[in-house]
């Protein structure tokens, strides 16, 4: 009884079931509501039911409007405040389409206002409240008898997981009194993945962000427009064909910011610029930041951009003025954005609808013992929360987490995270596992990584590193990686543990390394060079670039990376140089491998190549694989599945 009561206080792979995940706030012009998605998990339908709350900021009251509606996402209220749209299935079918629905606030009936016969993605409100714009991609054409079946289409660089040529995601029209919508875009050219849709004040003309098509890979070639509503003419802004996006009118209407790269944006800054609508690339408003910017919005006056950015291990807030005079606002000890389910990171807050007139902001936050709530800052209150929906979570007796530092030999000090066991004493040796975060441009921060947490209350150290390539300590470091992916993150991965060494707390005969994505990349390369590891675990990891570039969604990013193709010249040597899997015989540490089988990013086949290597060199490997497509499940059951074969592999190695 009483060793069941203890472990109740502990964190465990079941409580996964009670987590309660937030998205998309927004908030009313007046600062009076927020509206967001609250999506719990049904655990035996192996699926997240999705409603959309509306929360009262002055009093925290929360009103319900729609439960259990499949596909809820991107709430936005009307200019008045009176209404609010959303993106939603139109069914609960395998045909379901997304569309665009509009109901009245405090409570109405949705009706919907694109069409249904393609999946709308993107969606703005006319500056009136009388209409709206949305990006669709062109409906498919109706096929009957033997024409089902030619489907053969030409392929370029899509990745290898692909059963289709993606249709171009084009910008449309609608008015609520139930005319037909009207297209403004055609051809080709697409609409960028994520982009966001900006009236001019005067409702004349959307800004947006074009590429030349809809395939993922080549979302690099992206350049900023402006549309005229009335004839549908298309002009580029800046003179650019690369690296542009997030085009956004000033409330005035006298400027356009947007964010731009000066090169792969794994390797270069996004930076913020402002232009005007005449065109122009403008100028550089970010540039005493040295970090990257992540997302934005206009300050009612139009003088100021309120805006975000990983720096350390939060995600920071700023307010940029025209002339580049950059503030820090100050939230205290919170981190802004959604924890990520493998980076030990959080993306970065999505500001879009989230400012009012007065200054009011919303944004979602968590931190290292409080789970992901909605807060709001006011200018003169400062951040405080709003909700409590994860209250459940503070029956647990959680890990503390604090930033480390570590020299590296960039010259730049980076920075981690360490999580202690809740029964933490420093007269105590304890198993360390090496957890790297993806991307590389995901770090580690201070927030709620509830994994992390279910791993220290095994009574473990988990230490989550910011190697070089991270982008949270400005250009210098991120850009190391470059002809560098994995030997000079190796040495700062190795560097982190030296400054944990130091605490006195590690048994040093039990360490582990582990990761997902570039996580997994480092993984694979860090048990080929040291030998320290009891155990290792690599998940959707890239153990052959040459193969990735030939396979995955994001090959061009592999090309800037290194020296070009690695079918000209002699570049197939860097290609391997930097290839986990020509060093299988230097392993040995017992590795497991995971991957989807369908992962349109770090493609399954380097996976089970990687295996194969290991295996015809006697090395003790086991490689699990789940048949379902994408980089990571995005159910909850194989969530846990993954992190439940993860866990008990090192727990069994540390035994």
């Amino acid at each position: 009884m009483v060793l069941a009561l203890l472990a109740s206080l502990f964190l465990t792979e079941a409580d996964y079931q009670s987590l309660v995940t937030l998205h998309a706030p927004a908030i009313t012009a007046n600062a009076t509501n927020a509206a967001l998605v609250v999506s719990r998990v049904s655990w035996d339908a192996d699926k997240r039911t999705n409603d959309l709350v509306v929360v009262d900021l002055r009093s925290g009251a929360q009103r319900t409007l729609l439960s259990n509606r499949p596909g809820l996402s991107d709430p936005a209220f009307s200019p008045d405040g009176t209404q609010l749209a959303f993106l939603a299935d139109d069914s609960t079918s395998k045909d379901a389409h997304a569309r665009v629905f509009v109901m009245p606030v405090p409570e109405g009936t949705p009706r919907a206002v694109s069409p249904g016969d393609t999946d709308a993605v993107e969606f703005a409100w006319r500056p009136d409240g009388k209409g709206i714009a949305y990006a669709a991609a062109d409906p498919k054409p109706q096929r009957a008898g033997a024409e089902r079946f030619r489907d053969s289409f030409v392929f370029t660089t899509e990745p290898i997981t692909a059963r289709e040529f993606p249709e171009p995601v084009h910008l449309f029209t609608a008015g609520l009194d139930g005319e037909a919508p009207e297209q403004l875009t055609f051809g080709s050219q697409s609409i960028a993945d994520g982009s966001p849709i900006s009236w001019s004040p005067d409702g004349r003309s959307i800004a947006l962000t074009l590429c030349r098509n809809a395939i993922l890979n080549d979302q690099s070639y992206s350049w900023i427009a402006v549309v005229d509503v009335a004839n549908a003419h298309v002009r580029g802004v800046t003179g650019r064909s690369m690296w542009e996006g997030d085009a956004r009118f000033s409330p005035d209407g006298k400027h356009i910011a947007y964010l731009y790269s000066d090169g792969d944006p794994q390797i270069a800054l996004s930076d913020l610029y402002v232009t005007t609508p005449s065109g122009g690339p403008g100028t550089r408003i970010s540039a005493s930041l040295d970090r990257n910017i992540s997302d934005f919005i206009w300050t009612a006056d139009s003088q100021d951009l309120i805006a975000t950015g990983p720096f350390a291990v939060t995600n920071a807030l700023y307010r940029i003025s025209l002339e580049g005079v950059a503030r820090r606002i100050d939230v205290g000890e919170i981190v802004p954005g959604t924890p990520l389910n493998t980076t030990g990171g959080a993306d970065a807050p999505s500001l879009r609808n989230a400012l009012a007139a007065d200054g009011t902001m919303v944004f979602l936050a968590s931190a290292t013992a409080q789970p992901l709530e909605l807060f709001k800052y006011t200018p003169r209150s400062g951040a405080s929360k709003v909700t409590d929906f994860n209250a459940a979570m503070g029956r647990f007796e959680l890990a503390r987490a604090q930033r480390i530092a570590f020299r590296t030999s960039t010259g730049v000090t980076a920075d981690g995270v360490l999580y202690l066991p809740p029964s933490f004493s420093s007269s105590r040796r304890y198993p360390l596992v090496v957890f790297i975060h993806g991307g590389p441009g995901d770090p580690s921060m201070l927030e709620f990584d509830f994994w992390a947490q279910v791993m220290a209350a095994r009574g473990w150290l988990v230490l989550r590193p910011n190697y070089r390539g991270s982008p949270n300590l400005g250009l210098a470091y991120q850009r190391a990686i470059l002809y560098d992916p994995e030997d000079g993150p190796g040495k700062d991965v190795m560097a982190a543990i030296a400054s944990v060494h130091r605490l006195g707390a590690v048994d040093t005969t039990r360490i582990a390394v582990c990761g997902w994505s570039y996580g997994g990349i480092m993984t694979a390369w860090l048990i080929s060079r040291y030998h320290i590891w009891r155990a290792a675990v690599s998940g959707a990891s890239v153990n052959d670039w040459i193969t990735d570039y030939g396979t995955a969604d994001d090959s061009l990013a592999d090309v800037d990376m290194l020296h070009g193709s690695p079918f000209v010249g002699n570049n197939a040597a860097e290609w391997r140089r930097v290839s986990p899997i020509w060093y299988a015989r230097a392993v040995t540490t017992p590795v497991l491998i995971l991957s989807d089988t369908g992962d349109n990013r770090d493609p399954f086949a380097t996976s089970s190549m990687y295996w194969r290597a290991l295996r015809d060199n006697n090395k003790d490997a086991t490689l699990r694989v789940w048949p379902v497509d994408g980089h990571f499940p995005g159910d909850p059951v194989r969530t846990v599945d993954v992190f439940h074969y993860w866990i008990e592999y090192l727990a069994d190695h540390f035994r």
